[in-house]
């Protein structure tokens, strides 16, 4: 019972947070277009909402984008392939045996009434629930750090291209800004997510394992996943790759068309469907999670945005982080608490 009131205040704490985060959100926006403007998105002092801030004209392209792309789904089937031939079905079910709980002995006789066919059919599908589930996360995991760090190995040997360069090197001023920019972003996401999870019902297979599997080696481990990883994987491959390669043709400079002429080094992008392409494949990736779709595409947005203006992809990694965190921490009390 105490550990449950742990987790009970924990939830409602982290709640609380959240509020507070959507209230002030909501008081900076309605400052801003009131004409408040002592502090902008990125919390510095300018007229414009995101700072614009003097980037390099990109040296990648939308080929690097389907590259990562092919390679993750490559890597995942592996894997899948892989670990479905490691696995018995005969492990499978007598693996169940120890999940499920066992049923009523006044029950049995219904049991053994079932089909043969029937029988086996049910015993190969119970037991793979969660199975699947910690399998699908590993896979995803692996599948997501090989792509990364061979598409980074590959503009590294074909572009000659640093993590600095990829503005992947964090430092103070990109979290600052991530920081400030997190409560901006997020009040219109998670009100807009409010509205829509009320008409359709969240589902994701983190949240499905947590639900199965409780403990909190469990969470550290989707914590790592979902909250580090996945966030700076997939600024990288839409916010990165794939905005950026759309935003190079959109905003092609002039001095880029002459032979022999150095990439601009005060490149400033405006064209905005770059932004609004990428969020719109960012949110069709998510489809089968409910109605994640909606509010991941005003999330998208706002990201794309931000990575735009600064021509920075660690605030964009930031915000997505605490985003995938509060979710996550969240998710974790409130099923340990029993709600």
């Amino acid at each position: 019972m105490q550990r449950e009131t742990l987790f009970q205040a924990g939830f409602f704490a982290i709640s609380l947070t959240v509020l507070a985060v959507v209230a002030a959100g909501s008081l900076l926006w309605i400052g801003w277009f009131a004409g408040w403007r002592k502090r902008n998105l990125c919390g510095d002092a300018s007229e414009h909402l995101i700072t614009p801030l003097p980037q390099h004209f990109p040296r990648w392209s939308v080929f690097d984008f389907l590259l990562m792309f092919g390679t993750m789904i490559l890597v995942g089937s592996l894997l899948h392939q892989t670990l479905a031939t490691d696995v018995p079905v005969d492990d499978a079910v007598g693996n169940a045996a120890v999940v499920d709980q066992a049923p009523p002995q006044d029950e049995a006789p219904v049991i053994e009434e079932k089909p043969a066919a029937e029988e086996q059919t049910a015993a190969e599908e119970k037991p793979v629930t969660a199975e699947k589930l910690v399998t699908q996360v590993q896979v995803h995991f692996t599948a997501n750090l090989a792509a990364l760090g061979l598409t980074l190995i590959f503009l590294r040997l074909t572009q000659s291209l640093t993590l600095a360069e990829l503005s992947l090197i964090p430092n103070w001023n990109d979290v600052r800004r991530g920081l400030f920019a997190t409560v901006w972003i997020l009040t219109p996401v998670l009100l807009i997510n409010f509205v829509v999870s009320n008409l359709v019902p969240y589902e994701h297979t983190v949240t499905d394992l947590m639900a199965e599997q409780t403990g909190l080696q469990t969470f550290l481990a989707l914590l790592l996943s979902a909250a580090v990883v996945t966030p700076i994987v997939e600024e990288v491959q839409f916010r990165l790759l794939l905005q950026g390669g759309l935003q190079r043709i959109a905003d092609l400079p002039v001095s880029a068309l002459s032979p022999n002429s150095p990439p601009p080094t005060a490149w400033h992008p405006t064209s905005a469907w770059p932004v609004y392409a990428t969020s719109v494949l960012f949110a069709a990736m998510h489809l089968g999670q409910g109605a994640a779709p909606v509010p991941l595409f005003f999330l998208s947005v706002g990201l794309g945005f931000l990575y735009q203006r600064t021509g920075r992809l660690v605030p964009a990694i930031v915000v997505h982080m605490l985003l995938n965190a509060a979710t996550l921490c969240m998710e974790f009390c409130r099923v340990n608490a029993g709600l």
